[in-house]
């Protein structure tokens, strides 16, 4: 039987260098990932907050009486909240009441229908332009 020639090579300093940069390659990739996705998870986390501030000041202002609810511009990109080390005072509220038609138009007629709308903006956490989410309900007069 005839003998079978060993493979007595190892693996060189070349190949060990070519394989260490590729995984090094690899691995920046994959950790640069990483802030990227944070930062997607806290706007996401923000666009959340908002909704929910929105929606609350909706809530108030439905459990006012129709004729307690004033028209126009009621707050202009106000700070939700005073304390400038909350989380709370980045996101700005603005508050609009308008008298609306039956087809949704506004107008100066009350018919009985007011329109709410709040916006709430916040600074957006992968840079570039603020962030805005707007929720609107209308109120008539029961």
């Amino acid at each position: 039987m005839p003998y079978a020639k060993k493979n007595t090579q190892g693996i060189g300093l070349i190949e060990i260098i070519i394989s260490v940069s590729v995984l090094a390659v690899g691995l920046l990739g994959l950790l640069q990932a990483f802030p990227r996705g944070i930062a997607t998870e806290k706007g996401l986390e923000y666009a959340t907050i908002a909704s929910e501030l929105a929606q609350a000041r909706l809530e108030e202002y439905v459990s006012y009486a129709y004729a307690d609810i004033a028209t126009g511009t009621i707050e202009a990109q106000v700070p939700v909240s005073a304390d400038t080390g909350s989380l709370l005072h980045k996101f700005l509220r603005t508050t609009e009441v308008s008298l609306v038609d039956q087809f949704l138009n506004v107008t100066e007629t009350d018919i009985g229908l007011k329109r709410i709308t709040v916006t709430i903006a916040w600074p957006s956490t992968t840079g570039g332009a603020a962030r805005t989410t707007t929720v609107r309900t209308l109120v008539s007069n029961r």
